[in-house]
């Protein structure tokens, strides 16, 4: 059976033996009747006594090892490389580590060292000490028998700072310009004034975004806007939490010079006849139209009257302007001054209207990007806060100027309390899905 099990390949493994006295063992442990024995309790302290006297073994005969070569130390006379050669190698190690040296390297380069340690310290012998406190100290002691590191000197070249006299090294070399974006860039607007190729006219880039499109109540507004001053704070006005602050830039940029803006704002009834996409696409093109119609000259009294957003208002749709012009008459330095211009439309987004007066182009993710969009997008945005401020006082049962009119929770559960309102979008969800009568109360 022994034969016959050396004579079977086995598969390569770290388990499988492949020496001739491997496999006699094995199959001798796995197949004698004596095989209980070996595993028998008995058994292990006999094994635990043999593991401890082959380290009293090496213990000895290093300390054997060690009393030769401090003997010779002590005598003046450096230890022969017959001392070391007769040492394992582990040994050899041991003595290198307890004295605070490298222990790498073939037999050889260890008793070499070894040499010459102990014949530059036979003044001062290091004996190796085998006692419990030492070994537990061993890393510790080393350390400490560790010679000083010699100080590395490395040349460097001289910087261009320390070649200047010492009167003018101390002065600050210029600051690099903050990394902080006070305002959006112009980016897309410059490229389209650079690659504007008719010197006769003059490129004006009109900004325009929408705001109001998610809500369940309320219009949606949409603002155009040409702003030639750099106003600090113009970002995305979904960026700008504080109302407040939304408030002020609003001021500063109506008040700013050279500005022109136009808003439109689509009520909730023309929401649910077109849909929200063609409505805002409408309110788009209605405010760039205003936008353009400013250099044309002043307005009728009516329109002056009429051009303030209100909630009071009942018209589906319709446009309010700010900016120069709007309240002079016609002159010739007007007229010539239109005729000047070529207008070139930044629309936020991926859609464009039809029917625009003039060539554009959409941005996504513009309202963070370009500058005139940022700026059209807080006009958009604060017009349309307060046109919810003033609904709330005409509706006071829905909250609206705390949530603008977007479906809250607590929005929700004011409309099935008291049902619709006259500014809410009755193509909305969930109110799509109810049935409410003319008064706007839900019915079942």
């Amino acid at each position: 059976m022994i034969t016959s099990l050396y004579n079977h390949r086995r598969p390569t493994s770290i388990l499988a033996p492949r020496t001739i006295p491997y496999h006699f063992l094995l199959a001798s442990l796995l197949f004698s009747t004596k095989t209980t024995a070996f595993f028998h309790p008995s058994f292990i302290p006999t094994m635990v006594a043999s593991t401890s006297t082959v380290g009293a073994r090496r213990s000895a005969r290093l300390q054997k090892r060690s009393l030769t070569i401090s003997n010779d130390v002590n005598s003046n006379r450096p230890p022969s490389s017959e001392h070391y050669s007769s040492m394992k190698v582990a040994e050899l190690r041991d003595v290198l580590r307890q004295r605070g040296l490298a222990v790498s390297g073939v037999k050889s380069i260890l008793i070499e060292r070894l040499i010459l340690s102990s014949s530059s310290t036979a003044d001062s012998p290091i004996i190796p000490t085998l006692d419990k406190e030492a070994e537990k100290d061993d890393g510790a002691g080393a350390m400490s028998n560790l010679p000083p590191k010699a100080k590395r000197t490395r040349t460097r070249k001289k910087s261009s700072l320390e070649s200047i006299p010492e009167s003018t090294s101390n002065k600050k070399p210029p600051q690099a310009p903050s990394s902080v974006v006070d305002y959006l860039p112009r980016t897309r607007e410059r490229q389209l004034q650079y690659a504007h190729d008719d010197p006769s006219t003059n490129l004006v880039v009109i900004g325009v975004d929408e705001a109001g499109r998610g809500p369940l109540a309320g219009p949606v507004v949409a603002a155009a806007a040409i702003v030639p001053t750099n106003i600090a704070g113009i970002i995305d006005s979904k960026k700008i939490t504080k109302e407040e602050e939304r408030e002020r830039l609003y001021e500063e940029l109506v008040a700013s010079p050279g500005i022109r803006y136009a808003v439109a704002i689509v009520n909730a009834q023309r929401i649910d006849e077109i849909n929200i996409l063609q409505a805002t696409l409408e309110g788009m093109r209605m405010a760039v139209e205003g936008v353009m119609n400013i250099d044309g000259g002043g307005r009728s009294e009516k329109l002056k009257e009429d051009n303030v957003a209100s909630a009071e208002r009942k018209e589906l749709s319709y446009v309010i302007t700010g900016g120069v012009n709007t309240t002079t008459t016609p002159s010739k330095s007007s007229t010539n001054n239109n005729s000047s211009s070529s207008y070139q439309a930044l629309i936020d987004g991926n859609k464009i209207p039809l029917s625009m007066p003039c060539p554009s182009e959409s941005l996504t993710k513009g309202d963070g990007r370009e500058y005139s969009i940022g700026a059209a997008s807080i006009l958009a945005k604060v017009t349309r806060d307060r046109l919810m401020h003033e609904y709330d006082v005409k509706y006071p049962e829905y909250n609206l100027s705390r949530h603008k009119g977007y479906g809250t929770a607590a929005h929700m559960s004011a409309v099935r309390e008291f049902g619709a309102s006259p500014i809410h979008r009755r193509t909305f969800a969930p109110l799509k899905h109810m049935e409410i009568d003319e008064d706007g109360k839900i019915v079942g």
